[in-house]
């Protein structure tokens, strides 16, 4: 089984929007670094996003090349990281705001 043509050009729109995201992701990051707010969530967020927009089409590539599964797992995995960072990073600023 493999994916269709459709959805072939449909992760392919996903890819521009991850890196989007990734760019959008930079640019706040820079922003917070320069108004001194050491504990911005912005870039480990926008990696989770980059990284869960092209999981599609890691999957697709895995339907025809059984390898690609790592690929996948290992996607998801960094998701899972940097979304932990976010959340780690959002709670330690959410800390210093109260204090």
């Amino acid at each position: 089984m493999k994916c269709n043509k459709l959805m072939m050009k449909v992760t392919g729109y996903l890819h521009i929007l991850a890196m989007a995201a990734s760019i959008f992701g930079t640019y706040k990051q820079i922003e917070s670094i320069q108004n001194n707010e050491p504990y911005s969530p912005w870039l480990a967020l926008s990696l989770v996003f980059m990284l869960l927009l092209r999981v599609p089409s890691q999957i697709c590539v895995s339907l025809t090349e059984p390898h690609g599964w790592l690929t996948v797992i290992g996607t998801l995995m960094g998701a899972s990281g940097f979304g932990t960072i976010a959340y780690m990073t959002y709670k330690k600023q959410q800390q210093e705001n109260n204090n």
